[in-house]
């Protein structure tokens, strides 16, 4: 029992260095007792330890095992019986040593929602085609729009592969062609992504899914394209300083934007903008004030789709929006 107080701290360390080559031991793998001194006037710890270990640092071993009797280690007494333990004894203790336990890595938690990047629109260069659309509900032939939970049919056509069961479709419709303010340039169009089917069934001719989330008016008609879920994100980042842009547009058509609408800007993966990144909004009144911010959700080659997060006025199309501190 006396051995095992000198397996913490230092000790631990200086014994794996004298366990092995000492006068001591009997041999590899058996262990040995130690023996009792008793103390003689003029004696140290150092010394002792020099005596038995042949090295005065190994110290403080003798005097952790006798550290009830021997409070202060500068100072014993002729005639006190103090136990030294042996080598192999204390490097035995150390092998079944508990080994320190791994502190848990702090779970990293994303800064976005899953359901705000997955359902935040985005502009495509191409108006989005699938050969999977939503058809009518299993139990309802004359029921066209879809709420959450219910049971839904999904088509496809000619040559596409079945979908199996288990898969995942985010249902997705085509919006509006996109411009940029007060120019002719095309940028493509808004793609909504309304909600998400899951195949529960499937045949030849059709499959039977469940809606599992809506997020928008889900509708017979609307295109499914399988569902790819992006990356986490974990911490906002500034934005690029010497890019600018411009709001193009809100998400379904807006006038004037409030906190937490979604927009889109003419800034994208060209201009090394990245979802999380932080984007300020300046005032259109031709002074270098920021009046908005706006948090990066998706990106396409030449736009982003962003999030309103502060605001000290209405924002809208044709605002300058640029990089900078968060």
């Amino acid at each position: 029992m006396r051995a095992k107080r000198y397996v913490k701290g230092v000790v631990a360390i200086m014994v794996l260095s004298f366990a092995v080559g000492l006068g001591w031991a009997k041999g590899p793998g058996k262990v040995v007792k130690g023996t009792y001194y008793v103390v003689k006037k003029g004696d140290t710890l150092w010394a002792i330890s020099q005596s038995f270990y042949g090295n005065p640092l190994y110290w403080p071993i003798i005097w952790e095992s006798n550290a009830e009797e021997v409070t202060n280690p500068h100072w014993i007494y002729p005639g006190e019986k103090i136990y030294v333990p042996h080598p192999s004894e204390v490097a035995a203790l150390v092998r079944k040593a508990p080994k320190p336990k791994r502190k848990e890595a702090v779970e990293k938690k994303p800064v976005l929602s899953k359901e705000m990047v997955l359902f935040a629109a985005y502009i495509s260069p191409k108006r989005l085609s699938s050969p999977y659309t939503l058809g009518t509900s299993v139990y309802d032939a004359d029921k066209t729009i879809f709420n959450q939970l219910e049971e839904v049919s999904l088509f496809w056509k000619s040559g596409a592969a079945l979908p199996k069961v288990g898969e995942r479709f985010m249902v997705v419709r085509n919006g509006d062609r996109v411009k940029v303010p007060g120019t002719k340039k095309v940028l493509g169009w808004e793609i909504q992504n309304l909600g998400i089917v899951k195949v529960e069934k499937v045949a030849q001719d059709r499959a039977q899914g469940m809606v599992e989330t809506v997020a928008f008016s889900v509708r017979k008609g609307d295109l499914l394209v399988p569902l790819k879920v992006p990356p986490p994100v974990y911490s906002f980042l500034p934005g690029p300083k010497d890019k600018k842009g411009v709001i193009v547009r809100l998400q379904e058509n807006k006038d004037a934007g409030g906190l937490m609408d979604f927009l889109f800007v003419n800034l994208g993966e060209k201009e090394g903008i990245k979802p999380g990144m932080v984007l300020n909004v300046y005032s259109p009144e031709g002074i270098d004030l920021v009046v908005g911010k706006l948090v990066v959700l998706r990106v396409t080659p030449e736009t982003c789709t962003c999030y309103l997060w502060t605001s000290a006025m209405p924002l809208e199309p044709g605002m300058e929006v640029r990089g900078g501190a968060l």
